[in-house]
């Protein structure tokens, strides 16, 4: 059992294997079916929901998801905003090319989702986007790139941003591990789940680093949702 009292520095397997290009799909394909099956979605809409209720519905407004992997939450925005009939250009950005590529691939072209390939660090719109939000990619990152990217987001972002995060604990570390052993999910993305877990952080530690980013507290809502952290800024 890891110590789940620290971040671990370990990588997981997809940052650094030469993976060909239909194991890539199937891993991000499956990523994609575990996170919708863990109800990953929701929390992001739920923000965003409220993040557009006082504003007249034909405002139009700008969205990137960074890490956006397999493209499928910005396919789930699309649907969203498709529903409620407001104008959003959404924007993914991913530092993997062959992970844009297959994103793309994924996508309808009705769907008129733009896809980047780019360090998000050095991404940068003509205009701020209204709305920046991230899904499972903090914990990629290490503490001091926490730190500029929270920045980086209360600069980019006009009306807000959202992340939303796995949580270090033990339980959702073992029940990653069962999910191994009663799913058809390529292993990767089970291994990789593991070491997703301890590379989180906690309540506490995502407290720090919101300081060291001089992002009030009183300025976010950081809420807990089954074993993962949604944090939210309203601008």
């Amino acid at each position: 059992m890891p110590d789940f009292s620290q971040r671990s520095r370990e990588r997981e397997w997809i940052d650094d294997a030469d993976l060909s290009a239909d194991e890539l799909v199937c891993v991000l394909r499956d990523l994609a079916r575990f996170n919708a099956a863990m109800l990953g979605h929701w929390p992001v809409l739920s923000w965003l929901r409220r993040a557009v209720r006082n504003l007249p519905r034909d405002t139009p407004l700008t969205l990137i998801d960074v890490g956006c992997g397999y493209g499928d939450l910005l396919r789930v925005i699309r649907r969203w905003s498709r529903r409620g009939r407001r104008p959003i250009r959404l924007i993914g950005v991913d530092i993997s090319r062959e992970t844009i590529r297959i994103a793309q691939s994924a996508t309808n072209s009705d769907d008129a989702i733009e896809f980047y390939a780019a360090d998000v660090f050095r991404y940068h719109e003509a205009v701020p986007a209204d709305f920046i939000v991230s899904s499972l990619f903090a914990h990629h990152l290490s503490d001091a790139m926490i730190v500029d990217f929270l920045r980086w987001m209360e600069t980019n972002a006009r009306r807000g941003w959202f992340i939303y995060d796995l949580q270090r604990h033990r339980v959702p570390y073992l029940f990653i591990g069962l999910m191994g052993l009663v799913t058809r999910l390529h292993p990767m993305v089970i291994h990789d789940g593991r070491i997703s877990v301890t590379r989180s952080l906690t309540r506490r530690e995502w407290q720090a680093r919101l300081a060291e980013a001089g992002v009030g507290l009183n300025a976010v809502d950081l809420r807990w949702f089954i074993f993962r952290f949604a944090i939210g800024r309203l601008k």
